[in-house]
């Protein structure tokens, strides 16, 4: 159910493109060729910086007049004749920073890997893809790429066609006269990319790291993000008016006169309503053309029956379909409340959400996008409902994985600025995400200390709001202070937004502002290592207590506490979701990842997952910690994270008490440690339940499982997504192995592996031929297998000495 869930996910946005429409995406992820370059040495960075005129290269380099020093000047990787022979052949998404080691001579906070400012060696790539594809003159040409970390400057056959510094907001260009349309001929794309700089205080990564495509459109044509989808709801009548607002532009060279017709398509495909509007277009125009239509018996979106409807748009020439577009969106009522908090379709809802960093063990920001899809319904698993995309925009295949699956998300720009960049940035990305209907809410900055409290904040603020409204009236903005509430900031939002509860006094802001609505934008903070019931400063590791807090943080029992108390606010951001690279708190090295997730860097569950398990879904939840294989003491604090009515422990037979359980309660016994059997018994609405955590014998043997379903597309996009477990003789996970496991792949590829250990600085990614290996953390490895493109099933192998070797086998699908 899974797998199907996530492929219709990924099909919504091309359902309704057929033959007679003349646009065309292309997605170009594939045969790429990558070199690094240098940013301080010319020399090593391909002559970049020596190198002719931008404007002037695409016309020299044919040239057979050119003397010595011409030459070796024109030698250079966004020419069309640079021999890159010797590259490194690869695909996309890339990030050529997790091939890099760790250093502790580097920035902690990055995770201590050889790339920025101190690693210039290091810090810049260069990209090239020769392709031939079959072009149609007269029509229109886009290269499209999702995301590059960053600085990155693009080149169309040496032909130079812009420069894009921000790591997270796509870039487009019109690529239309650069291409060469001779039959069979080679076009190619060249890409410098300058990872030097930082955007943000953990790991980023560095490369071509989201998708790219070209589309091919028809001169008369909706443009890029061109269209915009709101609604009203009678929530009473179970009746929506939606208004569509589509942009036409004409680049044919002369006026024409065409119609737009919109038709809404509900998720069994079937029309509900259509609309035609004509329109008069001159050329080298674009224009608005807005329309309503009605929508009886309407299936809302929400987070347990996502309902998802398409507008799909036909621009019409003489008759002739010449662009189709397809706009995925919900019908959906959503307020924020000054004194109840948030409400989805007239209903109050609890927003229990966590933030999240982008990357992934293994494929550090390069994260495939059924891989994304895969960590939202990890996140729904317990109970989350809501994503904070921190701290910038997500990939596209995040809200539609939110979307599909029935996810909130707070959308947030890296940048708060009303400087012209920054509000091209802004303008992008709402334009870009305006149509999820899980964006409920646009966050414009985070932890501004320097000016969220002052005047000048305020007036910035103001000014992107004015934008956001203008582009976007249907959604708030907030922004995520770190101090300063009820200042500055707070004047020019619409959400009060509060990073931890405990660096201010929300109850005043409350009573200052009663009509400002009041939402902590990041909560929590706890530090835990999963598996490990000890704290130790010196491998890095903390007790997954939930214990382990800095001076800003609260454990999950008191900020839940503190936030159920006050209706008012609308819930909460747990910091984190997912572990992450970098920010290694509190003791940094040796450790490398981040603390911060209720899950780890592979989405393995923390023992927190279970609190929040039981108190964020209606589910019966019994969950025992620590393990029982001993943790290097006598006396051993037991606790229970669950949601019965009442509990009972057990060792080895032995009642040691039972316990009521309050809200947010965690049932705990002191016990001394003797191996065997710990048993909890539960009640809960009159009916029993068990949990039972015993110890162990040694490994045994492994076994391979597939999380994302038994078959993957084939055509080297797609990923399968594999845990490793190490078993003892009776089949049970041993919480303590870590045993060296070595992996062998047939029809496929390794994208990487990981463990979930924050202080381990193996490998996570292997060249081509490779011994590739990994040592299980606590019972576990994770590994990414993608398709050779072969046609045929991936076999996956893992063998680790002394213990009995396991193979899966992943089908592929065309």
């Amino acid at each position: 159910m899974k797998r199907l869930i996530f492929t219709v996910m990924l099909l919504l946005p091309c359902f309704w493109l057929g033959a007679q429409s003349q646009r065309e995406k292309e997605l170009l992820n594939q045969d790429w060729l990558f070199a690094k370059g240098h940013a301080a040495d010319p020399n090593k960075d391909f002559n970049y910086g020596q190198a002719l005129s931008f404007s002037k290269i695409a016309f020299l380099q044919e040239s057979t007049m050119l003397d010595a020093d011409q030459e070796s000047r024109l030698a250079i990787p966004h020419t069309q004749r640079f021999d890159d022979s010797k590259w490194e052949k690869i695909s996309l998404p890339h990030d050529w920073g997790m091939a890099l080691g760790y250093s502790q001579e580097q920035f902690k906070m990055k995770g201590y890997r050889k790339l920025g400012g101190r690693a210039p060696e290091n810090s810049v790539g260069w990209y090239r893809k020769r392709f031939t594809p079959e072009l149609v003159k007269g029509d229109r040409y886009t290269l499209e790429f999702e995301g590059i970390f960053r600085d990155a400057q693009v080149w169309m056959n040496g032909v130079y066609l812009g420069r894009g510094e921000s790591g997270y907001v796509p870039l487009v260009f019109d690529v239309t006269e650069c291409l060469n349309y001779e039959k069979d001929a080679e076009n190619v794309i060249s890409v410098r990319v300058d990872a030097t700089h930082s955007e943000l205080w953990s790991y980023e990564g560095a490369g071509i790291y989201r998708n790219v495509w070209l589309t091919r459109t028809a001169p008369v044509h909706i443009p890029q993000w061109g269209t915009f989808v709101t609604s009203e709801v009678d929530l009473q009548k179970k009746e929506a008016r939606v208004k569509a607002q589509i942009e036409v532009t004409n680049q044919s060279g002369k006026s024409v006169d065409l119609i737009v017709q919109n038709s809404i398509i509900d998720c069994q495909g079937k029309e509900v309503n259509k609309s035609g509007t004509t329109l008069t277009l001159p050329s080298l125009e674009t224009k608005e053309v807005e329309t309503y239509m009605d929508v009886r018996q309407v299936d809302l979106w929400s987070l347990k029956t996502p309902t998802l409807y398409t507008l799909h748009t036909d621009i019409l020439l003489d008759g002739a379909v010449v662009d189709s577009y397809d706009t995925s969106f919900g019908i959906r009522d959503i307020r924020f409340d000054a004194n109840e908090g948030f409400f989805l379709n007239g209903e109050r809802v609890q927003i229990q959400g966590v933030c999240c960093h982008q990357d992934h063990a293994g494929v550090g920001i390069a994260v495939p996008d059924q891989l994304n899809a895969w960590r939202i319904a990890r996140l729904k698993e317990y109970g989350v409902n809501a994503y904070r995309a921190s701290h910038n925009p997500p990939t596209e295949s995040v809200l539609n994985a939110c979307d599909t699956l029935g996810m909130l998300v707070m959308d947030e720009l890296r940048v708060l600025s009303s400087s012209d960049e920054g509000l091209s940035q802004l303008k992008t990305i709402i334009r870009r995400d305006r149509n999820h209907p899980s964006v409920i809410i646009w966050c414009l900055g985070n932890e501004e200390p320097a000016i969220q409290g002052t005047e000048k904040g305020r007036m910035i603020v103001e000014r992107m709001k004015a934008v956001q409204r203008k582009l976007d009236p249907t959604r708030p903005c907030t922004a995520a202070m770190n101090g300063s509430w009820g200042e500055g900031f707070t004047y020019a939002v619409d959400v009060q937004g509060s990073n931890y509860y405990k660096i201010g006094n929300i109850d005043a802001v409350h009573e200052k502002f009663p009509n400002l609505p009041c939402i902590f934008t990041e909560e929590a903070s706890t530090v835990m290592t999963r598996g490990i019931y000890e704290t130790d400063a010196k491998k890095g590791f903390h007790q997954a207590y939930d214990r382990d807090v800095p001076g800003w943080g609260a454990r999950a029992q008191e900020w839940m506490r503190y936030v159920d108390a006050r209706k008012f606010v609308a819930g909460a951001f747990v910091w984190t979701g997912f572990d992450y690279g970098g920010e290694a708190q509190l003791h940094f090295w040796p450790g490398v990842v981040s603390h911060f997730g209720i899950l780890d860097y592979c989405g393995f569950p923390k023992d927190a997952f279970w609190y929040y398990k039981a108190w964020w879904t209606e589910e019966p939840v019994l969950h025992v910690l620590p393990h029982w294989n001993g943790i290097g003491t006598d006396s051993v604090d037991v606790h229970l994270y669950t949601n019965m009515d009442e509990v009972e422990l057990f060792l080895n037979g032995k009642s040691l008490g039972k316990k009521t359980v309050e809200k947010f309660d965690i049932p705990a016994w002191r016990v001394k440690y003797t191996s065997g059997k710990l048993l909890a018994k539960g009640k809960k609405n009159g009916k029993k339940y068990t949990e039972l955590v015993e110890t162990t014998g040694k490994p045994a043997s492994l076994q391979l499982v597939s999380e994302n379903g038994s078959s993957i597309q084939g055509d080297g996009n797609d990923v399968a997504i594999i845990t490793v477990k190490v078993l003892d003789a009776k089949g049970r996970v041993v919480p303590t192995a870590e045993n060296g496991i070595h992996f062998d792949v047939r029809n496929g590829k390794i994208l990487g592996v990981g463990n979930g250990n924050p202080c381990s600085q193996e490998p996570d990614v292997f060249p081509a031929g490779s011994d590739v290996h990994r040592n299980a953390f606590n019972g576990y490895v994770q590994v990414l297998v993608t398709s050779d493109c072969s046609g045929q099933p991936i076999e996956l192998t893992a063998v680790s000495d002394g213990l009995k070797e396991s193979k899966i086998i992943v089908e592929v699908t065309k």
